[in-house]
């Protein structure tokens, strides 16, 4: 019997991994998985705040549609000839002759005749059956007067609007919302008809011949951002409103238009 190994290629032993350098393996590893994970992180950070800003401006372009469809109604009537007499309906007081009523900073109140059978509310419901059998012939009758309540409600962070008593949201992700009226300051000839300075709170004697509105849309995401320092939008929508918004988690957008009141009643 021959008995040497190498001969037979029979080593006594195998020489496998040490204890060094298995650790060495396994730091190396932890680097990897370390960085793979920041890299992750970091790119999913990327993607919600671009997904935020997004959102904001979705939401923004549509609230500023919503608006700007529902006053371009205000002080509407079938028949040209006629008045919107006095009316009072959920909270909303029109003297005789006016469409737009200032509540607040935050909420308003429109009034208008529906054009034809096919209109809607601000909520997408159609008329009653009662008020459709109103309309007979386009313009040659008073049609149904419509009144809606547009208002913010901080609670939901949503723009509502409420009609025949019932409260519907239009538009989500809003932070806060202002309104300024513009009004006449009651000099000159037909001084109820133009606009010469703008304000949160006009008096009743003063016809609103326009409204300019500003939204601040906000991110349902948090912590996408570094809180320590306040978004740019933010800061300047409390500068502008003294506003007392804090949450520097989220991600802001601000956006405004201005609308003409060219239905007056007057």
């Amino acid at each position: 019997m021959n008995l040497n190994p190498k001969k037979n290629n029979i080593y006594p032993y195998q020489r496998g991994v040490s204890l060094i350098e298995l650790m060495v393996a396994m730091t190396i590893g932890c680097f990897l998985i370390l960085g793979i994970t920041q890299i992750f992180i970091t790119n999913q950070k990327s993607y919600l705040f671009q997904q935020s800003q997004l959102g904001n401006g979705e939401n923004g372009h549509f609230a500023l549609a919503v608006l700007g469809q529902e006053l371009s109604k205000a002080g509407y009537r079938s028949l040209p000839t006629a008045q919107i007499t006095n009316t009072s309906v959920s909270g909303c007081n029109f003297p005789a002759g006016v469409s737009v009523v200032a509540i607040s900073a935050t909420a308003l109140c429109i009034q208008y005749e529906a054009s034809n059978k096919a209109d809607v509310t601000c909520q997408g419901t159609p008329l009653s059956s009662t008020n459709l059998g109103a309309i007979v012939t386009p313009y040659m009758q008073a049609n149904p007067v419509i009144v809606e309540q547009i208002a913010l409600d901080t609670t939901t962070n949503s723009i509502t609007c409420t009609t025949g008593g019932i409260t519907q949201q239009m538009v989500t992700g809003v932070a806060d919302l202002r309104f300024d009226y513009g009004s006449s300051n009651g000099i000159g000839k037909d001084s109820s008809k133009t606009v010469t300075v703008f304000g949160p709170s006009p008096s009743n004697a003063q016809t609103i011949g326009a409204v300019r509105y500003a939204a601040l849309m906000q991110s349902g995401s948090s912590s996408i951002r570094d809180t320590t320092d306040v978004p740019k939008a933010l800061s300047d929508w409390n500068t502008r409103f003294s506003g007392t918004i804090a949450d520097n988690t989220k991600i802001y957008q601000i956006v405004q238009d201005t609308i003409m009141i060219r239905n007056q009643m007057q």
